[in-house]
């Protein structure tokens, strides 16, 4: 009694596919687990520094705020400086001028 097993190109197109699919669940199953650990570990902390959270979001706009008027005042100082520096060329081509 001789007993032959034969595999074809086929059957092992699909055993190659079972098992690469196989390694692929295993695979987002570790991953889904890791994120759930993170996801665990983030509430903590949010929960943890909720205190510090809430009061960073209290003081953030007034701060924006302020931010803004520097960024207008410095704005406006530029465009002064610009002004003068423009009226010194100015004034230096006309001496220029009255010297020639």
């Amino acid at each position: 009694m001789e007993t032959q097993i034969i595999f074809t190109l086929k059957d092992l197109m699909y055993l190659s596919a079972s098992i690469a699919f196989i390694v692929l669940v295993v695979y987002l199953v570790l991953l889904l687990k890791e994120v759930i650990v993170s996801v665990k570990t983030l509430r903590k902390i949010i929960d943890n520094r909720q205190e510090q959270i809430e009061q960073i979001i209290t003081n953030t706009p007034p701060i924006m705020e302020n931010v803004d008027k520097i960024t207008g005042v410095i704005a406006k100082g530029a465009e002064g400086t610009a002004n003068m520096v423009e009226k010194i060329k100015q004034k230096k081509e006309n001496k220029n001028k009255e010297d020639l």
